[in-house]
Parts: structure tokens; C-alpha cells; sequence
């Protein structure tokens, strides 16, 4: 194919050469999409999809200008056509050649008897196995198919179950350990001394199953509660157990994380406000006037910290009291915020576990919207760069409330010594509504510095990879509860799309969040959503909406 010249549509010049000829695409002619080009001249600006079926929508490979697409199937599909596989009776065949075949000793897999310690061979094949599968889940190149479908996955898993139980109740499956005691075998004596020294070494009530006298025990010694539920009646950690406060004789329901975690009457103690003055003394620490507890901006609701001079109404959310256990309303906060931005100011929301875990972000944040920030530097002084996963994860963890997250690319500004100051991850969207786009899953700057243009600037380097990559452009969503998607919109590359998504919610155990879809309707054993967070000693805890921003 390499005698094949490329005419090109615009000016009619030819090129014997690709590279050359996508590089005066682009300098010519300003055109950065070649698939898209490509696509416009002889499909009609449609990608066309593999021909295994109708239904089947995945996009072909392009192979190039001098190529094009060199099969009508995407790769593997034209099994799903041609192959003496798809035939149900070659199957059972085939299946029971196989059996009988490995029975008779004819056929036999080549690590049978083999392990990781014994050879050389299945380790290495173990560990490439263990790397390209990390590597996969960590970029987002792989996407466990259980998340994807769920449906799907709790069918599988009530057969497998069922399967599994007719096996064992006919014999021919029969446990690894049957018969064995940890007098004759190395790996139950192992377990059992790993067991037993856990037990020992670990004497809090996450360690193990308590006893009805120890429940008692550990509730006594703190000083504050009287049990009220039936100590023998106790499960497990997770479990409510009823409680009468001594001072104010209040009835409260709490499970043993909690009590030995926070061991204190909400009601006694009305106000977690230990985080709360602690953000009031930080805002003042910069050298702004603050006021308290405000009710004069949306009266009769308060705003927890009000900076009148920078227009900032900053909410302290304790776990406890901005739950379900004490807020039935899911669009409290949501309320809140609107009521706030109607009066003319932005809302920063804050929780209780993210100024316990991630307080210099909190901060960094804060003096950021104080305009107290301790750098400013220029976007275009940094070198713009991928970087690579490890390095990705690093920053996000130290620079996101949310942390890392699964992406397949992250451009970082960084300096002369590659230290990173800004960056934005990429990442297929959840959706198959926003497919065709990709999604900035995670961005943000060094907390307590300012880099000027930096969302513009990543923005476009990242937008040209979507495009590079078929994709029609970017999409990302903005928590309202610390951000209006500013930013975005004033580099001039995104639109609002959606205003709110409706508000977002997680699980907390009082002490820390959740991530919503830890607790789901256990559909094989018959449990809703509520009962399964029930057991699990978890409660709802609602926040602000999402704005949808898309690129133009």
C-alpha cells in the first residue's frame, strides 16, 4: 500500500507519505481530527460499526488513511458469524470430547500439580497476570464486568451458588480441608496460629465477635450509656444496639464502632463544633472578619462561618447531625445552598471526615476562594505533560477531596524538576448516554496555590486527545456544594449543560462516608436497600447537586 498517494480534499495536493500528509491536515488546514476528516469524506462523518449483528454498535478500527477500515468486523466478532462454535449441538460435542479426553489421561493442562512456589513458569505468569491486571483496573482500561451489569452479576451468583450446593450434596465437589486437622496439615496449623494471635493482639470490638458479658462491659466503661437491648441478641459490630444516656435519660440507638469510636450523647452534647471553630478560627487565621453561627443571611436557616467581605457562606456538616438519623429532608442542603447563592453568595460545604482527613486540601481551598492564596504562577511557565499513573494517584490523593480515581490519561503542569502543580485525568464516563465523550474524572492545583489559566490550558491538551481518539469532546461534573464550575466556564471552553443532577448521597457510620454503592439491595437473599444498610449500621447522608459541564 505504500506506492498509494493521499490527495487531499481541500487544496488537491498529494502525498506518498502519510505523516506528511496528516501534518499539512494540520498546519494547513487546521484540521486536528483525522478520523473525523476521514470519516466526513467517505462515510458521511458516520464511524461505521462491526457487522456481526444489528445490535452489535462497536466502532471499527481505522487503520489509516492508506487503509481505511480493513474489516467489516470488529476483532474477534466474525466468530459470532462464521464460526462452527455458534453451532449449540458442535458445542456439546465438542464439550464432551473434551471431558472424556482429560478422564482417559489423553489431554492434560501443561501446570497441572504446578505452583507459584514450585515453578519457576507459573510464577512469572502469575505475576505478568497480576501487573497487566492492575495496570488495567488502575487506568480504566478494564472495568469489572459486575459493576457494568449487576443484574447480571446477582443472576450469576445464584447459579454458581445452586451449582455449587448440587455438586457438594452429590460428591463431586468436596472441600479442599475435608478431614484434615492442623495436627497433620501445614496450611490449617498456619491459619489457625494467624487466627488465634489476631484474636490476641487485636482486643477492640472490630477484632472479633464480642460476648454478651464483654457488650455489657464496654458499654459500662464508658460512663455514659445504660444497654438497653438484649446483650445475647448481639451479631456483630454493625448491629444498633439500644441505649439510655445517663445524664439526660434520652433513648439513642448506636453500634459498638460508634460508641467506642465517639462515645458521647448527641443530645448532651448537641453540637459537634470542634471542627466547626477550628475552620472559624482558620478563615480568621488569614485575616479576614468572619462571623459565627449567622441567621441574618437566609433567616431562619444559619450559616455555621460567613465571610460578608469575600461573599462566602462556609456550612460545617458533622456526620451525625447532617444525617438521616437527625435530617429527613434529602434536599436540605441542596436547599441551603440555593437559598445561599440566591442572596448573593457562594456556598462552600464541608464535612466532618474531610477536615479530619483531608484538612490541608480544605484549606487550600478555602484560601483560594479568600484570595489568600501563598503562590501564584502562570500556566504558561509550566511544561504541560502526561504523567503517569503512579505519579497521578500521588497527586490526586494529596490535592483532591475525592482522591485518585480509575483514568486512562492525567496531564500535569510541572516545573524544570517535574514536580507537579496542576493536573486533569480522563476517564470513560459511567453512562452509556455520555459515551461518546470522555469525562475529566479528577482536577485540581496544590492546595494554598494559584496557577493562572491552568483549567484552559489542560482543557485543550485534553480535548485534543478525546478528539484524537474518536471521541466528540469532554464532559465532567461539578459538586455545587464547593463549586459553581466557574473555573470551567471562564476558560471559554464549556458550556453548563445541567444545572443539578440531584442530590448526591453516602453512608456514614457517624464516622466516616461511603461510597453509595457499598450498600445495595441484596436481591439473592431477599433484602432491600434499607434493611441491608440497617444491618450494616449505616445511615444516609445527603448533599448538594451536580452541575453537568460539557466542552464546546
Amino acid at each position: 500500500m505504500a506506492y498509494i498517494r493521499i490527495k487531499c480534499s481541500k487544496c488537491d495536493e498529494t502525498f506518498g507519505q502519510e505523516s506528511r500528509f496528516l501534518e499539512h491536515l494540520t498546519d494547513v488546514h487546521t484540521i486536528e481530527n483525522h478520523l473525523q476528516h476521514y470519516l466526513d469524506i467517505h462515510f458521511d462523518g458516520v464511524h461505521p460499526t462491526c457487522s456481526c449483528s444489528e445490535t452489535c454498535q462497536e466502532k471499527l478500527s481505522w487503520a489509516g488513511w492508506k487503509k481505511g477500515f480493513t474489516s467489516k468486523y470488529v476483532r474477534g466478532h466474525n466468530a459470532r458469524v462464521d464460526s462452527v462454535y455458534l453451532n449449540p449441538d458442535k458445542q456439546v460435542e465438542f464439550a464432551q470430547k473434551r471431558s472424556e479426553g482429560y478422564k482417559q489421561g489423553k489431554y492434560s493442562v501443561w501446570n497441572s500439580g504446578l505452583t507459584k512456589q514450585s515453578s519457576e513458569k507459573v510464577a512469572a505468569a502469575s505475576a505478568k497476570i497480576s501487573s497487566s491486571l492492575k495496570e488495567g483496573y488502575d487506568t480504566g482500561k478494564i472495568t469489572d464486568w459486575h459493576v457494568l451489569n449487576p443484574e447480571k452479576a446477582i443472576q450469576v451468583a445464584k447459579k454458581v451458588s445452586e451449582t455449587k450446593k448440587r455438586m457438594y450434596a452429590s460428591g463431586e465437589l468436596v472441600p479442599w480441608n475435608l478431614g484434615l486437622t492442623k495436627d497433620v496439615n501445614n496450611s490449617l496449623l498456619k491459619s489457625s496460629i494467624s487466627i488465634s494471635e489476631n484474636y490476641k493482639n487485636n482486643l477492640d470490638a472490630s477484632a472479633k465477635r464480642l460476648s454478651p458479658d464483654e457488650v455489657e462491659s464496654r458499654i459500662n466503661e464508658t460512663g455514659i450509656f445504660d444497654l438497653l437491648s438484649n446483650p445475647k441478641e448481639y451479631r456483630n459490630k454493625y448491629q444498633k444496639l439500644r441505649l439510655k444516656c445517663r445524664s439526660c435519660q434520652s433513648i439513642q440507638l448506636k453500634n459498638m464502632m460508634m460508641i467506642e469510636a465517639t462515645p458521647i450523647c448527641h443530645v448532651c452534647h448537641p453540637k459537634e463544633s470542634k471542627g466547626q471553630l477550628e475552620v472559624l478560627d482558620f478563615v480568621r487565621s488569614l485575616g479576614v472578619d468572619v462571623v459565627s453561627n449567622d441567621r441574618s443571611l437566609i433567616s431562619p436557616l444559619e450559616i455555621d462561618v460567613l465571610v460578608q467581605s469575600s461573599r462566602l457562606a462556609i456550612e460545617y456538616n458533622g456526620l451525625y447531625w447532617h444525617s438521616s438519623a437527625r435530617i429527613l429532608d434529602k434536599d436540605y442542603h441542596e436547599k441551603k445552598r440555593l437559598a445561599t447563592v440566591s442572596a448573593g453568595y457562594r456556598f462552600f460545604g464541608i464535612y466532618e471526615d474531610e477536615w479530619r482527613d483531608k484538612r490541608n486540601v480544605v484549606e487550600g481551598m478555602l484560601r483560594h476562594r479568600l484570595g489568600k492564596c501563598l503562590e501564584t504562577y502562570d500556566a504558561r511557565s509550566l511544561k504541560l505533560e502526561e504523567i503517569d499513573s503512579k505519579s497521578s494517584n500521588i497527586f490526586f490523593e494529596k490535592s483532591h477531596l475525592e482522591g485518585p480515581a480509575r483514568n486512562i490519561v492525567t496531564f500535569g503542569l510541572i516545573d524544570g524538576s517535574g514536580k507537579v502543580y496542576a493536573a486533569m485525568s480522563l476517564r470513560k464516563p459511567f453512562h452509556a448516554s455520555k459515551s461518546s465523550r470522555l469525562e475529566v474524572a479528577r482536577s485540581a492545583m496544590i492546595p494554598g496555590i494559584s496557577v493562572r489559566g491552568w483549567i484552559g490550558r489542560l482543557t485543550k491538551e485534553s480535548l485534543r486527545y478525546s478528539k484524537r481518539n474518536g471521541y466528540e469532546g469532554l464532559m465532567t461534573y461539578v459538586d455545587s456544594r464547593v463549586g459553581n464550575g466557574g473555573g470551567y466556564i471562564f476558560s471559554e471552553t464549556w458550556k453548563l449543560e445541567k444545572e443539578s443532577t440531584g442530590p448526591r448521597f453516602w453512608w456514614t457510620d457517624f464516622e466516616n462516608r461511603f461510597n453509595r454503592f457499598k450498600y445495595k439491595a441484596d436481591k439473592l437473599n431477599g433484602l432491600s436497600q434499607t434493611t441491608v444498610a440497617m444491618n450494616a449500621g449505616v445511615s444516609e447522608i445527603w448533599g448538594c447537586g451536580n452541575s453537568l459541564l460539557i466542552s464546546v
